[in-house]
């Protein structure tokens, strides 16, 4: 069995306060992008083992896949093996979601594989435990806003078009721990967004009006890599873009367009100018 794996981007996110259990309360909107990852699901005699093509990808407990997979094993005591294959193509350390939905694919391909028949709801319930994003590739939804760590989520009505972005990621990476902990009381932005107006920005589809609500409290958190950021979002409004912005704990920057021409165009302009770096022109999916 073959699974696609999509990636996301955040619109929006801010972090209003730091908890008491050491996480985050933020504000997300979360959109599934038609970036993909592709799993592969093997049967296997016992155990769990995990391959990837990308050599600094964790193929052992300390991958998400991998953890996905133990947690339903060791919660429903199942004794069956399973071999994942990942082939790679959402950038690493990007702010894009690759690893937390690889664990939310494993968790729908395998309640499928193994015909557990497990609910939406308790495949909610064991994302949560494995990271905040992971509920959200649960969910099977373009748009949803997370709140809480991002694992509450809201889904938003989709009227059926699609937002277009060109994606750049630089060579280098952000982790996320490290983003979250350089937090200082300045970076937190205790307002929330007037979500009223968000979901109407959603329902018509008017690119230039969520354009003014893409902000993003981790953005200037990282000083020796903020003017980087800062540059790319100045090369995204150059070639076009409604609004620029670093997605989640970044790495990837994503500019918002108004159509699939120009998110193309302005990454041939990013490919020839940047050809080391990963760009990509996508839509919501």
């Amino acid at each position: 069995m073959i699974l696609l794996s999509p990636a996301k981007v955040n619109l929006f996110l801010k972090v209003l306060r730091k908890r008491r259990d050491g996480y985050h309360e933020i504000q997300t909107l979360f959109e599934r992008i038609r970036l993909f990852d592709e799993l592969e699901f093997s049967p296997a005699p016992s155990g769990i083992r995990v391959e990837s093509d990308v050599k600094s990808l964790p193929e052992g407990p300390k991958n998400l896949a991998y953890q996905a997979a133990w947690l339903l094993k060791e919660e429903l005591g199942i004794q069956k093996g399973i071999r994942i294959r990942i082939r790679k193509r959402i950038p690493v350390s990007a702010g894009l979601g690759g690893g937390s939905s690889n664990a939310a694919t494993v968790l729908l391909g395998l309640n499928r594989l193994w015909n557990l028949g497990l609910s939406k709801r308790r495949l909610l319930f064991l994302a949560a435990r494995l990271g905040s994003d992971v509920p959200f590739f649960v969910l099977e939804t373009p748009f949803a806003l997370g709140e809480g760590r991002g694992e509450i989520l809201r889904v938003l009505d989709h009227p059926g078009f699609a937002f277009w972005h060109c994606i750049v990621k630089p060579r280098f990476g952000l982790s996320t721990k490290a983003m979250y902990d350089s937090l200082t009381p300045s970076s937190l932005t205790p307002l929330k967004v007037n979500v009223k107006m968000l979901f109407r920005s959603l329902q018509e589809g008017d690119s230039k009006r969520l354009s003014k609500f893409l902000i993003n409290s981790l953005e200037g958190v990282h000083h020796k890599r903020v003017a980087a950021i800062s540059k790319i979002k100045r090369e995204l409004l150059a070639q076009g873009a409604l609004a620029g912005l670093m997605s989640g704990s970044g790495s990837a920057v994503f500019g918002l367009f108004r159509s699939q021409e120009a998110a193309e165009r302005a990454a041939r302009f990013f490919k020839t100018k940047r050809p080391q770096w990963q760009v990509f022109a996508v839509s919501t999916f």
